[in-house]
């Protein structure tokens, strides 16, 4: 073992730097309507062959064009940030063509939201990544999956993960029937839709949440909805629940009012 030169002088080891970003050019070959707000886009690329996929719920970067852009330029690895850039979940990869799938939600104007809405075959974005995934415990007896239109390419990457010896009770709330998509699972699988309708995003998950009855046996809880809905989530379960945070992994996709919300979002502060 390498000796740490700050050992016993009181100073803390430095922070590791971050791996430097990594761009790449990916072309949009086919598009799919998956109900009226939600679409599914594959892109390809030659910069995909060294795409490293690492499992479900992980978070990619896609930068979006600016105005008077036809595409986005490709930003350096040191340069700064880029102002359209905006948080994603990898739906599928498949190396051999190479081939990934992105699904959006046409939420209304924003730049990622603009793009996905009249996006057509040729047309080009940048990708970053992928971040971290989530770990599936393949020993749980039970995972609870919610969230809201959001966190439904998440939550379905989940859902090919988990083995046939596991239950997932899956929990989502979208806008109305026609948002509803058929999910699948080796896992012994049950889907609740939740229509908000008029209601406030996310009240509706947040209270079913609160009466749900929590099977027995070791669970596992993955909750992505609006940033502020989802604390409330998991102090109840923590608090009122009594749950072990490692038992709960939570992210905040978005927040009311702001617009490039961060992917660190994890409900922990």
């Amino acid at each position: 073992m390498t000796p740490n030169p700050l050992a016993g002088t009181g100073e803390a080891a430095p922070t590791p730097p971050r791996p430097r970003r990594v761009f790449r050019r990916i072309r949009v070959t086919r598009t799919e309507q998956l109900s009226p707000h939600m679409v599914r886009v594959t892109f390809t690329g030659d910069d995909l062959s060294a795409f490293a996929w690492n499992g479900p719920a992980a978070h990619i970067k896609l930068v979006f064009p600016e105005a008077g852009q036809v595409e986005p330029a490709l930003p350096q690895p040191e340069g700064p940030r880029p102002n359209n850039i905006r948080t994603y979940t990898p739906r599928r990869f498949d190396p051999a063509v190479p081939e990934l799938d992105v699904e959006f939600v046409l939420h209304g104007d924003g730049p990622a939201s603009n793009w996905a809405s009249q996006v057509q075959v040729g047309q080009s974005l940048v990708l970053a990544g992928p971040g971290p995934n989530y770990q599936v415990d393949p020993a749980a007896d039970w995972f609870l999956l919610a969230g809201d239109d959001t966190a439904i390419p998440a939550i379905s990457t989940i859902l090919d993960a988990l083995p046939a010896t596991t239950r997932a009770i899956v929990i989502l709330e979208v806008q109305d029937p026609q948002e509803e998509q058929a999910l699948h699972s080796a896992a012994a699988l049950e889907v609740t839709w939740l229509h908000r309708g008029s209601n406030q995003p996310d009240a509706l998950l947040e209270q079913a949440l609160r009466d749900f009855s929590l099977p027995s046996g070791d669970g596992r809880i993955y909750v992505g909805a609006e940033s502020g809905a989802m604390r409330r989530i998991r102090q109840h379960l923590l608090r009122e629940r009594g749950l072990d945070a490692r038992q709960i992994v939570t992210r905040g996709y978005w927040k009311a009012g702001a617009t490039n919300y961060t992917d660190h979002d994890y409900g922990t502060d």
